[in-house]
């Protein structure tokens, strides 16, 4: 598997992200069935209905999916995305290289403070690095009891409760720079192997706009 991110903490545990492929489908599938999940994304879906999903994500020209692993077990799935082209775009003002970002972690047994902060703080830390954004843009469901906590513990601001389609949702803004302050005493080690450039994800982001991409 080719990995474009690792960050290893001083437990000796490693989180590492790689590009969603095909293969995937059954995992997600999975997890997509699960209590913890299904209220959230509303994507318990048969398997063939869930492989066009997944078709279609990695498709996407304003988007980019990514699986995240504990070690060496998929624990979680996480979307970055280009909030210009997001009804999220209606909510806020939108500044230079605000990403949008949609997570979950898969296993129910690691749905906890410890876990989930080790597990949202490496998603974060990759998503800002892979894409050069200044601003993580977020709008969890605002039922969640673990998520919202650990953001906010992450640097991240509860802008304002929203009605966006039919879900009620918080928003969320993370700055850079207040994440990274944030997870300065965490004692991580992160290694980037980056696919492409921040700036051509950027590229191909700008040019779906203009040519009317999805």
């Amino acid at each position: 598997m080719a990995f474009e991110c690792s960050i290893t903490e001083e437990s000796n545990r490693t989180i590492s992200f790689r590009p969603v492929n095909e293969e995937d489908v059954p995992i997600l599938h999975e997890w997509m069935h699960q209590k913890h999940i299904y209220p959230f994304w509303k994507l318990n879906l048969p398997l063939e209905e869930i492989k066009v999903w997944v078709k279609n994500s990695i498709s996407s020209r304003h988007k980019r999916v990514f699986m995240g692993y504990l070690n060496n077990e998929p624990v979680c799935y996480v979307i970055g995305y280009d909030v210009r082209q997001d009804p999220i775009r209606h909510y806020y003002s939108i500044e230079p290289r605000d990403m949008g970002m949609h997570l979950l972690i898969g296993p129910r047994r690691l749905l906890n403070k410890e876990d989930g902060e080790t597990i949202i703080r490496a998603m974060t830390l990759f998503l800002f690095e892979k894409f050069g954004a200044n601003r993580m843009i977020g709008e969890p469901d605002y039922r969640n009891r673990i998520v919202i906590p650990i953001l906010k513990k992450l640097g991240a601001n509860v802008v304002k409760e929203i009605q966006i389609n039919e879900k009620r949702a918080k928003l969320v803004i993370a700055n850079r720079n207040d994440f990274h302050q944030n997870i300065s005493d965490s004692n991580i080690t992160s290694s980037f192997h980056l696919l492409n450039s921040p700036d051509h994800e950027w590229e191909v982001f700008n040019e779906a706009i203009k040519h009317g991409s999805s």
